[in-house]
């Protein structure tokens, strides 16, 4: 079921008083509505960004402007967890290595 499925059948359920299912919840529903306002005409994926992450690191690492250089990446990252917590830790593995020194 995608995005819009799963928002269509959560919403039917609790316009018609059924109780949650799955765990589903209004602060569920406020989750995707958030996730779908943040949504581009473009958007890259998990993949295309992990693809480049060494080469963002590295630009934040000398002080460039990734937003400027690198739009979707800046905006994925923004919006996505995930990937914004694999360039934490990566960005962590690269300042503690005796080359960042």
């Amino acid at each position: 079921m995608n995005f819009f499925d799963q928002l269509k059948h959560l919403l039917q359920r609790w316009s018609r008083g059924q109780p949650r299912a799955n765990g589903a919840s209004p602060e569920a529903l406020e989750k995707m509505v958030r996730a779908l306002e943040q949504t581009r005409d473009v958007e890259i994926t998990c993949d295309e960004v992990l693809a480049v992450l060494d080469q963002v690191a590295e630009a934040m690492l000398r002080g460039e402007d990734v937003a400027r250089l690198m739009p979707l990446v800046q905006h994925h990252l923004d919006t996505c967890a995930d990937c914004r917590e694999e360039l934490e830790a990566l960005l962590r593995i690269l300042r503690a290595s005796p080359a960042a020194t």
